[in-house]
């Protein structure tokens, strides 16, 4: 952990916030810290800052905020489109967003995804949220990804991603494209929708409805990806291409 993150959940009364979990245990066994220590926080969806241990024993940690700092303004903005993976997958792919400040997350149903997929508890958002934070925790963010569930591939696209979409450079990844990300071009503070797809890949169909809506094909790399890989790959990409 970079930050200890804190929720509106670990606030006991003004500028105090008490934590017993994996975060406490950071504190106490990572860190070392003891009381009247100083530790760097997040707070979600608003600032970073500093605070004080005011009490620290072997079941809990309470904590004072000292200073907050202005909000983090990110110079880009990235949407991720991503045919929902096997739970494992996804684990990885939540916390890499939040290390990596994907705004939105929408996942969607693919021909190739597994069914039983959309049934994992994961898909709960007390338990994906999880993963989110410790993204943000490695990333000393704090603004969390927003995650949409969408189990139809096409009213997701004729419905959904219409109203979201407007004036936005949409990439869709994929192996037998010839132009890398640098010929395409990205300008500054432009949005951001990246396609990920499924480790078997799209469908012909898919392709093509994508492409409709105006995405555009791009080599990610010349080797096949796993889809945790290759998020990271795009996120570090589109980065680069983003800042210059």
């Amino acid at each position: 952990m970079n930050i200890i993150i804190l929720t509106e959940k670990d606030c006991i009364e003004n500028r105090k916030y008490q934590i017993d979990d994996e975060r406490f245990t950071h504190i106490r066994n990572v860190l070392k810290s003891v009381v009247g220590d100083v530790v760097e926080i997040g707070l979600i969806n608003k600032s970073r800052g500093t605070a004080k241990i005011l009490e620290l024993n072997k079941e809990n940690a309470l904590l004072k905020i000292i200073s907050t700092e202005e909000k983090f303004i990110q110079p880009y903005s990235i949407d991720i489109i991503c045919a929902l993976p096997r739970p494992q997958t996804l684990k990885k792919i939540l916390n890499t967003c939040g290390t990596m400040g994907v705004s939105n997350l929408y996942l969607i149903r693919s021909e190739k995804v597994e069914k039983s997929y959309f049934h994992s508890t994961l898909l709960k958002e007390e338990n994906y949220n999880k993963f989110l934070i410790e993204g943000l925790s490695q990333g000393k963010r704090t603004k969390i990804t927003n995650v949409t569930i969408h189990n139809k591939f096409k009213p997701f696209f004729e419905n959904y991603f219409e109203r979201t979409s407007n004036n936005s450079l949409c990439l869709l990844a994929h192996p037998n494209a010839k132009s890398y990300i640098n010929k395409i071009g990205i300008e500054q503070n432009q949005k951001v929708i990246l396609a990920i797809g499924p480790e078997a890949g799209w469908n012909n169909f898919e392709i093509d409805l994508m492409e409709k809506k105006g995405f555009i094909k791009y080599k990610l790399s010349e080797n096949i990806l796993r889809v945790e890989n290759a998020v990271t790959a795009a996120l570090a990409q589109i980065e680069m291409e983003s800042v210059r």
